[in-house]
């Protein structure tokens, strides 16, 4: 079941629009919004950010905006993560890269551009190898630093 806009709240600001990733929505400024039912992959990334409360999620529950470090980012496991690029080739935002570190003879790893992650959860779900996951960008550190890695704050 997808997403949906409820007409009556919408007041057409575009934010969902601009953070859809499959461009399921569509509308005219300052006009209702609506979202393409095929074209939506519940992701919830529309859900997060609109500030009028017009967005009902696959059970029908209003969503609430998030604050950034609530919002879901994609984090790469440093230790399952092999470099193999499938993430890469399906985030629609181009957010996944190929680290700087790899070497030639060495696939190496990911990594995530988080300004621009919306949390989608397509590299999670393609992801052979438990090797990226999607969670609340203020939870980067406490799983990291809990796997034995130190880490950065989410860049948002």
């Amino acid at each position: 079941m997808p997403f949906t806009i409820v007409a009556e709240n919408c007041t057409g600001c575009t934010a969902c629009e601009k953070r859809c990733p499959t461009k399921a929505i569509s509308g005219d400024p300052k006009k209702a919004f609506f979202i393409e039912p095929a074209l939506c992959i519940d992701c919830g990334a529309c859900g997060v950010i609109c500030p009028d409360e017009a967005i009902l999620d696959t059970f029908k529950n209003v969503t609430h905006v998030l604050k950034k470090a609530q919002r879901p980012i994609a984090i790469v496991h440093p230790d399952n993560c092999n470099g193999c690029g499938v993430c890469v080739d399906v985030c629609p935002f181009d957010c996944i890269y190929p680290s700087h570190a790899n070497g030639p003879q060495y696939l190496g790893k990911v990594e995530v551009n988080e300004k621009t992650c919306v949390g989608c959860k397509l590299c999670e779900e393609v992801c052979g190898w438990e090797g990226i996951y999607i969670m609340p960008a203020e939870e980067k550190v406490p799983f990291l630093e809990s796997l034995g890695h130190e880490a950065e704050a989410a860049q948002l």
